[in-house]
């Protein structure tokens, strides 16, 4: 739904009523950036925890930028 709802990477999506985060999941799969709210503090920590083991999950997925050979005139 998320993909849905935004067209391009950047965009950002608001969840007013947070719950576990599961949208905040799928924000971070699809690169969008991602506000969510939530008032129950149990659920804001469940949301808090999932969103950043999936931010740390992409980062360690992301393939490390290749080295470019530098010319000898540089």
């Amino acid at each position: 739904a998320v993909s849905k709802a935004s067209a391009d990477h950047g965009e950002t999506i608001l969840d007013p009523f947070m719950g576990s985060g599961t949208t905040g999941v799928a924000c971070v799969r699809l690169g969008r950036r991602f506000i969510g709210i939530e008032l129950e503090p149990k659920y804001f920590a469940i949301a808090k925890r999932r969103i950043v083991d999936e931010l740390r999950r992409v980062k360690f997925l992301e393939p490390t930028p290749k080295q470019t050979q530098r010319s000898l005139i540089d």
